[in-house]
């Protein structure tokens, strides 16, 4: 059962194990695949599959047929079918005990089940048309009874909205799922390469200052930094697609450290990930990460400032929640442009002469920057 139709297969499988089962009784209980909630009035069993749950035992196991040459490749999805087999008398009485009929079916399709718990290549049960489901197994398929207690069994029925019956829990497995993708195996390992490295790899222990942004150097302390080391800022979900941020080094710093600044005022603010990966001969052996904040700053801004009217004023880091205090209160008109420019409108009742700014965006507030307003 290596296809869609693996489930299908199972369910035509149960279904011509209890025909055959209830069919020298009389009067003969119809058989049904499907939902708890049929309004069928006949004496009949149903096969209701409620719940489809991995395999446990085939969830990390390549199918003994194939072998190491799916061991890269996709495995079978491996599954476990539950079903409630459920016995439904007949609605009006008819030369009998109703309910009796139900059980005299419902225990010759236990017998039966019992008896061929393990179908597979060869089992009576299985005409031509049911042996294709059969044939692409790994093993037999095994039904196995279920102890479903009370409280299980009554679940299953109140979420069908039905009285409740009697039941019986099956399992069956292993039932397997090819996937569509296949393994295809690479050519050979012609030149082997082993890479020598002097250290376990660059740790990161701190960074000075925690708090940057565009256009400002910080020190990292770094532990068994090699040549090969590559510094980056993690890339963010807010930011425009593309690889992480390639951090610039700066020279001329002392022994186990680095001086680095921002590429690009366009990275987002707020907390982020600063990672360092080293290489030797061609090959990474180690990598580390700590935490830097990027914090929004004025760059520039019109001389003096006018007030109550439109001005922009260049920024680095800014964001879409972009804040702006000016003289500490916080502005009511401002318009996101972009991380490098901000639209603002000073209130004509601010003072005159050199004011403070202050920027925040995503949650982190800038340094302190200054302006002139007219």
């Amino acid at each position: 059962m290596s296809t869609v139709t693996a489930i299908q297969g199972v369910d035509e499988i149960l279904y011509a194990l209890s025909t055959n089962a209830v069919a020298s009784l009389s009067p003969k209980p119809d058989i049904t695949v499907g939902p708890l909630d049929g309004d069928e009035d006949t004496l009949r069993l149903n096969w209701f599959l409620y719940r489809v749950s991995p395999d446990p035992t085939y969830r990390n196991m390549e199918p003994p047929n194939t072998g190491w040459r799916t061991a890269r490749g996709n495995p079978p999805l491996a599954l476990r079918l539950s079903y409630l087999l459920s016995a439904f008398p007949a609605a009006k009485p008819a030369g009998g005990d109703q309910e009796q009929f139900a059980h005299v079916g419902l225990a010759a399709v236990m017998q039966a089940v019992y008896e061929n718990a393990v179908v597979g290549d060869g089992s009576p049960i299985l005409t031509p048309a049911l042996a294709t489901f059969v044939d692409p197994l790994v093993e037999p398929i095994r039904i196995v009874l279920d102890d479903l207690d009370l409280e299980a069994v009554t679940k299953i029925w109140t979420a069908a909205s039905k009285p409740i019956r009697l039941s019986v829990g099956y399992g069956v497995s292993v039932v397997l799922l090819d996937p569509t993708q296949k393994y295809m195996a690479g050519p050979p390992v012609k030149t082997r390469r082993i890479g020598l490295a002097p250290s376990l790899g660059p740790r990161l222990v701190a960074v000075t200052p925690s708090r940057t942004s565009f256009g400002a150097d910080f020190d990292v302390e770094v532990q068994g930094l090699t040549n090969g080391s590559v510094f980056t800022l993690a890339h963010e979900p807010a930011e425009p697609p593309g690889p992480d941020w390639p951090l610039t080094v700066v020279p001329g710093a002392p022994p186990d450290h680095v001086t680095l600044s921002l590429p690009d005022p366009h990275i987002a603010p707020g907390l982020r990930e600063l990672d360092v990966s080293a290489t030797e001969n061609g090959l990474p052996f180690g990598h580390d990460a700590i935490a830097l904040t990027v914090v929004p700053v004025l760059t520039g801004a019109p001389n003096p400032v006018p007030k109550n009217t439109g001005v922009s004023f260049q920024t680095a880091h800014a964001a879409p929640d972009v804040e702006v205090f000016v003289r500490g209160r916080r502005l009511d008109n401002v318009t996101f442009i972009s991380p490098v420019q901000v639209n603002v409108v000073i209130p004509p009742a601010t003072p005159s002469g050199t004011a403070d700014v202050v920027l925040r965006a995503g949650k982190v507030a800038g340094p302190v920057g200054s302006v002139t307003l007219a």
